[in-house]
């Protein structure tokens, strides 16, 4: 295989199902969430005193609210350029198939501080497909193992300049049977 120069754009979601409606969902969920906490935030403030003082103790402390609402508009903002990276890259990009060769499980800790788990619980999949010979990727996909999740190894890539993003996996329906993929330590 040849080394390739690629950059592998990961699903906004770090799932195996990609879809603009879901991304859209937490980006405003994201967004929403941290306007009502700015509200409610600002609610307390006013509402704390038993005088007309509440607004001036607000005006006062409003860096407060800010301060506890940006986390969340900053993950909005986030999702907003993800989103925007994934859609130019399957509007302009070149789409070829792909096909997941192995896979492998590693530690991925969430809580700063917190021991690894003993087990690994993230995945990442070995994807082949073609552009200007055979290429590889390795694609972030989150805890699921694929054999729970996936009917066929066959999937898409979509290639813009030297960005991929790897998407259409064929999930498995309720009774599909299982089928098995090379894992490597």
């Amino acid at each position: 295989m040849k080394k390739n120069g690629y950059t592998v754009i990961r699903n906004p979601l770090d799932d195996y199902d990609f879809s603009f409606f879901r991304c859209h969902a937490a980006e405003i969920g994201a967004y929403g969430i941290g306007f009502i906490i700015f509200l409610l935030v600002c609610a307390l403030f006013v509402c704390s005193t038993e005088n007309d003082s509440g607004w001036n103790v607000l005006r006062e402390n409003i860096y407060i609210p800010i301060i506890c609402s940006v986390p969340l508009f900053l993950l909005g903002i986030s999702m907003t350029f993800r989103i925007r990276r994934v859609k130019r890259i399957i509007a302009n990009g070149k789409k070829v198939d792909g096909e997941i060769v192995s896979y492998r499980r590693t530690h991925i800790n969430y809580a700063i501080g917190s021991r690894a788990p003993k087990k690994p619980n993230y995945t990442i999949l070995k994807v082949r497909f073609h552009d200007n010979g055979n290429q590889e990727c390795a694609v972030g996909v989150g805890h699921k193992l694929p054999e729970k999740v996936l009917a066929s190894p066959c999937c898409t890539v979509y290639i813009l300049n030297d960005n991929v993003f790897v998407t259409d996996f064929h999930l498995r329906k309720k009774g599909d049977p299982q089928i098995s993929f090379e894992l490597k330590e």
